[in-house]
């Protein structure tokens, strides 16, 4: 059973009454947030919350306990310490639900419980040592603060960010039009778990800003709006921020100080974080200014569109499946800071030619080195602990000496990695790594030397970190007693094995972990030589064998944990001098895990480019002006990773000023939304960079790539369908240039066909003869083909299907031209609809076709079909324009002849789609 016996509610009834009263008068909340009731040994949760914790952690609710009596009385559940922490890191981390932590400040029967802790996805400053304790932080937590304020009639938007992790302030203002667009793109650049607003501010300004903020799966958190007061905002930054040597110790000689609104926003990050009340913070923060014009933007439809991140309600890698997100595919880091460092270069594709350039140098420098890129990942990289982690606990005062002892470790072989990447002869590896590298093991010198002075190094390989014994002489009498302790076990493991009869150091071998101690163990398929042994005592079982002491082992371990113990309480004041020391280091350990957690990512694009199914390729990275992009054979990463599937590649040649903008018709389900992805997915990795999977790209550096593809329901947020596609599709048109990717699919799905028809087709039109950007548009409106006629640079594509014997084939192909049918009833018949349904439809469509649908000479041909169609509505625009002319005052008979004369001027051009009309009517 989960619940530990011996973890019983421990009140008596007038008790338990009291503890319901208490609970049923705290305040209302959300469901997403989870009451904990600290009761030292173990945890409580009550009401709905006990149900939801023990159907999430158990599984069941039957470990659900009624406690109190009519009319006082509810569910509760127990949670150990270890539920409770893997409770706390799931709602934290993966649900991003807020927790809170009351502990009773009174006796057990009176009940004086007070709220201790709080957290919420992006504030987790009060249970990093729950979330993480010795563990590597793979996540990234930001949390944002917005304020919106008037410039005579513009409107402004004051942001600041703050990453706990990386101890920085990142602040900006800007001018914002009415759908928020340019915070959208910040947002999807930022990738906060949490945004503070003002309560209530102006009802339409909240309720947008509240719409940016979920779409793109942030929490909202409403605060009071003198906490945007900027009154101590100056104090508040000089008690936090370290300034740089020769800087002048005052935020006000800083130019962000004068971003009044984005400052407002910082106060109330820093009193939502209380920052100022933990002497850990003091002088530890930076801060700078958001340079988002250095990024190309990405709306969060595109991040959807594009599958750059995984979603909850998709399979992944992990689940022993093809990776189905950019960023699954792409991480093949070994570091947790190059884990945290690639999710953030995904939503910040750079918009620097040269530093992409720098990127695809090393990445090809790597992808030509298999020996350097195979050590990289398999031997330097994965040694190397989370600096950033460390250091950031070094200048907080809280590491350890195991920790010192990473730090050493991780950076003797720093030599080793500068020597492997020296064989390179790149000038961009040499820049960012080498020469960066070499520098910062010089400023770590020292450190070594401290390290070795005063870490007992032979004791830290065997898991025990103690100070050497040459700096106390009772630490050196301790150590004499343990090294004397330790002769006693080993000798021990000869005894054990002659009386077990196996062989010692093969079949039985002696082990030892920091919280075990000292204990013998013997595999599996060998634990019968235990059995009926009393005189051995079994620890536990799993895979890795069988874990166990004899009698004197348990002794001996006994004493020598002892020993150790007080070795520990009496090195103290050492570790302290210590860690004292090593904090003045937590400048270059951080800069070390920076310059680590780049060569960690470019060497994972590298890893990425070679292990694809067909190599991806290095961009021929353009500026802009040159205006091309062309990607020969492009596939689409993901799917071509697929079991099973033999990926159809396609080409994409935009030339401005020639060819900028593609529609794309075809049945469903025949590559159309695939083709437009793998086009975005090209360029995204390339601007980050990455190579691509083509055979051959020449890309004009982009200012964003924005997409409106397949919308869903925001029923929870009261928006529709056709609600989200005009959102999504207004922010395309009032943010994209002509140095923009824009990728729709199927828009104006929403609404009647001729409305949405028409609203395609004006926005297609804007697109392309307007703004005139890079474009790919995959419509079922044929009629929006058509501008390929009025727009030069459109050009119309399909994707090929064949019908034989009435059975669909799709090719997955993409064509010039229309396509020149519709394939929804084969898709329905593959769909396995019954097969009257299926009649029903063909006659419903034969009724219902349109004039296009008239069979005439050349209608088999879609181009001609085309010409001959427009060319008959010329004639007979011009037919009822001159008949709109006549003069009224002739008779009947004068009007009919003329009319009759039109009409034959008319028939003499011999237009096959005129001649079918009027045989059909």
């Amino acid at each position: 059973m989960a619940v530990q016996p011996n973890q019983q509610f421990q009140m008596d009834p007038a008790t338990q009454q009291s503890f319901i009263r208490f609970f049923k008068n705290l305040p209302e909340k959300l469901n997403t947030t989870i009451r904990f009731f600290n009761r030292s040994d173990y945890y409580t949760l009550h009401g709905s919350d006990a149900l939801f914790a023990a159907q999430e952690i158990f599984k069941t609710t039957s470990v659900c306990k009624m406690i109190g009596s009519d009319p006082y009385k509810t569910e509760g559940v127990i949670l150990n310490k270890n539920h409770f922490e893997a409770f706390i890191r799931d709602l934290l981390l993966v649900k991003q639900y807020r927790v809170e932590i009351y502990v009773n400040q009174g006796s057990a029967k009176n009940q004086n419980w007070v709220l201790e802790h709080k957290g919420s996805p992006g504030n987790l400053i009060q249970f990093e040592d729950v979330l993480f304790g010795n563990n590597d932080v793979a996540v990234t937590v930001r949390v944002i603060a917005v304020k919106v304020g008037m410039d005579g009639k513009s409107r402004m938007i004051g942001l600041s960010c703050v990453d706990t992790t990386a101890t920085l302030f990142s602040v900006c203002e800007f001018q914002e039009n009415e759908s928020f667009s340019n915070l959208e793109s910040l947002v999807v650049t930022l990738a906060p778990k949490e945004c503070l607003l003002i309560q209530g501010e102006g009802s339409y300004e909240f309720q947008t800003l509240k719409q940016v903020m979920e779409r793109n799966n942030v929490m909202v958190t409403v605060r009071k709006k003198n906490e945007f007061s900027s009154e101590s905002i100056v104090q508040d930054l000089n008690t936090l921020i370290k300034f740089k040597h020769g800087q002048q110790q005052n935020v006000q000689s800083l130019p962000e100080i004068n971003l009044n609104l984005a400052m407002s926003a910082t106060s109330a990050l820093i009193k939502y974080l209380d920052l100022t009340s933990d002497e850990g913070n003091l002088n530890q923060f930076s801060i700078d200014q958001i340079e988002h014009s250095r990024y190309l933007k990405l709306d969060g439809a595109a991040v959807k569109a594009l599958n750059i991140e995984p979603r909850a309600d998709t399979a992944s890698a992990l689940n022993g499946n093809a990776p189905t997100s950019i960023l699954t595919l792409l991480d093949k880091c070994r570091t947790p800071q190059g884990h945290r460092l690639l999710a953030q270069w995904i939503r910040q594709p750079l918009k620097d030619l040269s530093l992409i350039k720098e990127r695809h140098d090393i990445v090809e420098a790597l992808v030509n080195d298999n020996e350097l890129r195979s050590g990289l990942s398999d031997d330097h990289l994965r040694r190397i602990p989370d600096l950033q982690i460390l250091s950031k606990k070094l200048s907080r005062k809280k590491a350890t000496l195991q920790d010192c002892y990473k730090i050493y470790n991780s950076v003797s072989d720093l030599p080793r990695l500068v020597e492997k990447l020296s064989s390179v002869n790149t000038v961009a590896l040499k820049t960012m790594f080498t020469d960066s590298l070499t520098e910062l093991i010089n400023d770590m010198d020292k450190y070594q030397q401290m390290a070795e002075q005063t870490i007992d190094l032979e004791a830290a390989e065997k898991g025990d970190f103690l100070v050497r014994p040459e700096f106390d002489d009772e630490l050196k009498e301790l150590k004499s007693t343990m090294d004397e302790i330790e002769e006693k076990i080993k000798a021990q493991l000869g005894k054990v094995a002659a009386d077990l009869s196996i062989e010692a150091g093969k079949t039985v071998k002696l082990e030892s972990n920091q919280q075990l101690g000292y204990y013998f163990r013997v595999t599996l398929k060998e634990e019968k030589v235990l059995r009926n042994k009393k005189q051995y005592t079994i620890l536990d079982s799993n895979k890795g064998g069988v874990r166990f002491r004899s009698n004197k082992l348990i002794d001996l371990n006994d004493d020598y944990i002892a020993c150790r113990d007080k070795y520990t309480a009496e090195q103290k004041k050492v570790v302290a001098e210590i860690m004292e020391i090593a904090a003045g280091y937590s400048g270059p350990i951080k800069m070390i895990g920076n310059v680590l957690a780049s060569l960690d990512v470019l060497t994972a694009f590298a890893s990425a480019a070679v292990s694809a199914n067909r190599p991806y390729v290095r961009p021929d990275m353009l500026p802009s002006e040159t205006g091309e992009l062309n990607l020969v054979q492009v596939r689409h990463p993901c799917l071509e990773v697929q079991e099973g599937v033999d990926y159809i590649a396609n080409d994409v040649n935009f030339k401005r000023g020639e060819y900028h903008f593609c529609i794309i018709t075809g049945p469903n389900m025949g590559g159309k939304s695939t083709y437009i992805r793998s086009v975005g997915v090209a360029a995204l990795m390339a601007h980050i960079g990455s190579f691509v999977p083509c055979d051959e790209a020449k890309i004009s550096l982009l200012d964003c790539i924005l997409a409106r593809v397949g919308a869903d329901d925001s029923q929870l947020k009261g928006l529709s369908t056709f609600m989200m596609e005009m959102i999504e599709t207004a922010a395309i048109l009032k943010t994209a240039t002509s140095n923009s990717l824009v990728l729709i699919d199927e828009l104006g799905r929403g609404t009647s066909t001729y409305e949405g028809c028409g609203i395609a087709w004006s926005i297609a039109e804007y697109l392309a003869k307007s703004i005139k950007c890079y474009c790919l548009f995959a419509t079922h409106f044929h009629e929006i083909t058509k501008l390929e006629d009025e727009i030069t640079a459109v050009k119309n594509q399909h994707v090929t299907a064949l019908v034989d014997n009435n059975k669909l084939t799709l090719l997955y192909k993409i064509k010039p031209g229309v396509c020149d049918q519709s394939f929804g009833i084969h898709v329905a018949k593959m769909a396995n609809f019954p097969p009257e349904i299926i009649e029903f439809a063909k006659q419903k469509q034969t009724e219902l076709e349109d004039y296009q649908g008239s069979v005439f000479e050349g209608s088999d041909n879609p181009q001609e079909k085309q010409k001959i169609i427009k060319e008959a509505e010329e004639l007979i625009k011009g037919f009822i324009n001159k008949c709109r002319t006549l003069d009224k005052t002739l008779s009947d008979e004068e009007l009919k002849n003329k009319i009759s004369t039109y009409k034959e001027e008319v028939l003499s051009h011999k237009n096959p789609y005129i001649d079918a009309l009027l045989v059909a009517s």
